[in-house]
């Protein structure tokens, strides 16, 4: 799949569909090792089941703070959105970080495989749902900090949760390909 940039996308539908294409790319490779494989945490590293987990919190939270950032609950206006370099962003997705994270998105299970795919389809459909009839010039509106990033307006942080699951599903793929 080519990766575009915000500036590409006309909905937020759009974006939240290339995240799907990731995310069920995600868990097919997950369902072609065993559980075993699945839980086993090479040292210094997280399982590929708590990677699993990490993309769910990270989707899941996003999820939750959107009706509020919208409705001003949360978050900051955000018309007058910096420009941001979307080349550079994308860049950073593309190779390993090693970039601690918040912890609000660190695993704390080690879920077994139906689990985590339950797990994964209820971020999958809840971002859905709040996305759905949403206008990009809605998300454009309002916005909420990125812990790297700075201040994005909804769509932009919707974009670069996008390019967060792809990262992990490189990583996965390579981690996968080597057991």
């Amino acid at each position: 799949m080519q990766l575009k940039l915000p500036t590409e996308f006309q909905s937020p539908k759009e974006i939240v569909s290339m995240w799907n294409e990731f995310r069920n790319e995600v868990k097919t490779l997950l369902s072609s090792i065993t559980e075993k494989q699945l839980l086993e945490k090479p040292t210094g590293r997280w399982s590929l089941s708590e990677v699993g987990e990490h993309l769910y919190l990270s989707q899941m939270n996003l999820a939750r703070s959107i009706p509020i950032v919208l409705v001003g609950k949360f978050g900051e206006s955000t018309n007058e959105q910096r420009d941001l370099d979307y080349e550079k962003i994308q860049s950073y997705f593309l190779k390993p970080s090693g970039v601690k994270n918040p912890d609000s998105v660190t695993p704390l299970n080690q879920y077994l495989q139906k689990e985590l795919f339950d797990l994964l389809d209820k971020s999958q459909k809840k971002l859905e749902d709040v996305t759905k009839n949403r206008t990009k010039e809605e998300l454009q509106k309002r916005g909420m900090e990125h812990p790297y990033f700075g201040v994005l307006n909804l769509f932009n942080f919707l974009w670069v949760m996008g390019l967060h699951e792809y990262s992990h599903l490189v990583a996965i793929r390579t981690r996968i390909s080597s057991l």
